[in-house]
């Protein structure tokens, strides 16, 4: 990675020099540059946030990830393309690795829990507590004289007898929810040994849904363990499931028979405060409030000995200690699978193409009717802006020196000059300097070199500089003009034109010099 380059005069403050010092040892951020193979899109990361249109210049370091990727059903190979030129006419991908986004979320997610069984929850609705407080309220209202303190003393044995039937129900809910916890955990390992390895080879649905999947799988299957926890022992203790679930439902059989004896123990009590004639309408609904929690209590009997004859005559197999230590592994290595095939790149050029093949494990069916998983290529091209570029270009010069070049002759004994041509064409090969951010059209600096195609001056060189605009990407049409250096023809040995000089005497003396003049050149782009 580059290191930014300090500089500092001897007169820095001592904190400064440190301060720099220290920042020159920072690595530069990386970019992220994140593939979707589901849905063929591209999103960016820098510093950890994401941003829409990210500055790629050269030297940076990229990462790309191809996510959503599945490597239980394909492998993968990539080839990275570094090139200065931008003729590149591809998309950024081509075909697709998935289906639509949600197609593999509309999945069904059992929830572990047997609807069949019988639920115990209903009894919950009994108003024990509520009605304790009532018998408290309607007792100090009845105390003081002898009938009415009659009254306050059922009351006070109707509160007895209530906070009882209270203390027993909230037992039985505990030990019913420990039982539906077991109940649901054993259903969902039944469904994780039979469909998580279906999931996985599953090419319509996303990677993130399925891991999503079996961490709820195995949540329920082993709760309150993190995938580090995850021990040997856990598998042992599955086996002796049955006894613990044995011991649970007896312990709720005899909450029962508690509940039951608290009630037959609750009826005359009922009944008396049903016989009185108190006037009261609170007394009145508060004791038909308690022959509802009688004829509640027969239902509750009821739906308990349907839910455990339900659970005698479950035969639903249990896993085997095997079963669950494949599962154990299962959940550890989808937990440290990224489910992300990643690229690190290295902008060395202005242009990185970076190709992407997806094929199908030999292990997994690839026949015509299931074209899923046929093998797919995906295309991500990256392009670093800012800085320089230099391409270089063939094309022809005309040039036009400000004096324009001359022909000398004798007439009358005296040197004449005539000019040799206004416009002199050249062959010419150029060079252009640009901005890395260019778009299709954009400005450039050219420097060139021409031969002239006149033959006077073929063993002369023609040089050009100045700005040029540059039409398309790739392969780019190069218009330039600006200054230009040629040779021309002058007059040598001190004689000007109109002196005297004898043709006999032989050839006019002549030099050639450089001179400069503008030009217009018109270039084909054919390298970077």
């Amino acid at each position: 990675m580059k290191q930014p380059t300090v500089s500092f005069n001897t007169r820095m403050p001592l904190f400064g020099i440190l301060f720099l010092l220290g920042a020159a040892q920072l690595p530069a951020q990386d970019l992220h540059v994140y593939y979707n193979l589901f849905t063929d899109s591209l999103s960016y990361k820098k510093d950890g946030e994401a941003v829409k249109r990210p500055k790629i210049r050269k030297g940076d370091f990229i990462i790309l990830h191809f996510t959503e990727y599945n490597p239980y059903l394909y492998e993968a190979d990539v080839d990275i393309d570094q090139r200065n030129t931008d003729d590149w006419d591809g998309g950024a991908s081509t075909g697709t690795l998935g289906l639509a986004p949600g197609m593999g979320s509309r999945m069904a997610i059992a929830s572990g829990a047997d609807e069949s069984a019988p639920n115990l929850f209903s009894f919950m609705d009994m108003p024990l507590f509520n009605l304790g407080g009532t018998s408290l309220q309607l007792r100090d209202f009845f105390s003081g004289s002898n009938s009415r303190g009659e009254t306050a003393v059922q009351l006070e044995k109707a509160n007895a007898k209530l906070v009882a039937l209270a203390k027993i129900q909230s037992e039985m809910v505990e030990i019913y929810s420990e039982l539906q916890t077991m109940e649901k955990a054993e259903r969902a390992a039944q469904l994780a040994a039979e469909h998580l390895d279906q999931l996985l080879h599953n090419p319509r649905i996303r990677p993130s849904l399925i891991r999503r999947i079996a961490q709820e799988y195995q949540s329920m299957i082993f709760p309150n363990q993190s995938d580090e926890a995850l021990a040997l022992n856990e598998a042992f203790k599955w086996q002796e499931r049955p006894v613990v679930k044995r011991r649970l439902m007896n312990q709720l059989e005899a909450k029962q028979r508690e509940f039951d004896t608290q009630i037959i123990q609750l009826s005359p009590i009922t009944q008396q405060l049903s016989n009185l004639d108190a006037g009261s309408t609170e007394l009145e609904d508060f004791t038909a409030d308690l022959r509802d929690v009688t004829g509640n209590a027969g239902n509750l009997r009821e739906q308990l000995e349907a839910y455990l004859a339900y659970q005698n005559d479950k035969s639903t197999r249990d896993l085997t200690v095997e079963e669950m230590m494949a599962l154990q592994l299962k959940f550890r290595e989808l937990s440290d699978q990224s489910f992300s095939y990643d690229v690190a790149i290295s902008m060395e050029k202005n242009n990185v193409i970076t190709t992407a093949r997806f094929s199908p494990h030999d292990s997994v069916s690839t026949s015509a009717k299931d074209q899923a998983i046929a093998t797919k290529v995906k295309t991500v091209k990256l392009s670093a802006q800012g800085g320089l570029r230099i391409s270089t270009g063939f094309g022809v010069g005309f040039s036009r020196l400000f004096e324009p070049d001359q022909e000398f002759s004798t007439r009358d004994n005296a040197i004449v000059a005539d000019e040799s041509g206004i416009v002199q064409p050249a062959l010419s090969t150029y060079i252009h300097f640009y901005p890395g951010n260019r778009s299709g059209v954009g400005f450039a600096g050219t420097f060139g070199i021409g031969i002239p195609l006149s033959t006077a001056n073929l063993t002369s060189l023609n040089f050009f500089l100045g700005p040029s605009l540059l039409f398309g990407r790739g392969q780019r049409i190069v218009l330039s003009g600006g200054l230009t250096a040629g040779p021309s023809t002058r007059l040598g040995k001190g004689f000007n034109v109109g002196d005297y000089f004898d043709p006999n005497a032989g050839d006019i003396p002549t030099r050639t010099s450089y001179d400069l003049g503008y030009f217009l050149g018109i270039s084909f782009n054919i390298g970077g």
